[in-house]
């Protein structure tokens, strides 16, 4: 499946530092489209748009924000995504796919300022979340962590 004429796209999280739930969504003519993802993956999403970006002649106006996140349910959990440049029409391409089999792969149509705002803010939501203890790099809650390098107990360590 296909999509263009993309009106907007978000890389964001939505909840509290520690308990939040990070989405894709992608808005356009044939409605929206939100999509749950982890964390890791929208760090490496906005690190490979970054990339791109650098390896095109055509940079985008860095005054461009992303569209904002409207919380609703997920279609799926993403599994894979694929990050790709149209030269011949200047245009990236998205394409999800889920962790379940029976479900389509999807391919969105986006502009550079699309790609480029939706990295920054999915890059500064992956940023603003539990602060790396100084000794481990390990995420600590307002009250600490067990910290391995004091032989702390990661059992129960949120990731």
């Amino acid at each position: 499946m296909e999509y263009s004429d993309v009106e907007g796209f978000a890389a964001d999280a939505a909840g509290e530092p520690g308990a939040r739930t990070f989405l894709l969504q992608l808005t356009g003519p044939w409605g929206r489209h939100t999509y749950l993802v982890e964390k890791a993956q929208v760090d490496a999403l906005a690190a490979g748009i970054d990339h791109l970006l650098s390896e095109t002649d055509d940079l985008p106006d860095l005054g461009i924000t992303a569209a904002p996140l409207i919380e609703e349910p997920p279609r799926f959990r993403v599994a894979q995504l694929a990050l790709g440049y149209d030269e011949a029409i200047g245009l990236g391409m998205l394409t999800i796919s889920s962790v379940a089999v029976e479900d389509d792969e999807i391919t969105y149509r986006l502009t550079l300022h699309q790609l480029a705002a939706a990295a920054r803010q999915g890059a500064a939501a992956v940023a603003g979340g539990r602060p790396p203890c100084p000794k481990c790099g390990l995420a600590m809650d307002p009250d600490g962590h067990a910290c391995p390098t004091t032989n702390g107990d990661l059992r129960h360590h949120r990731p």
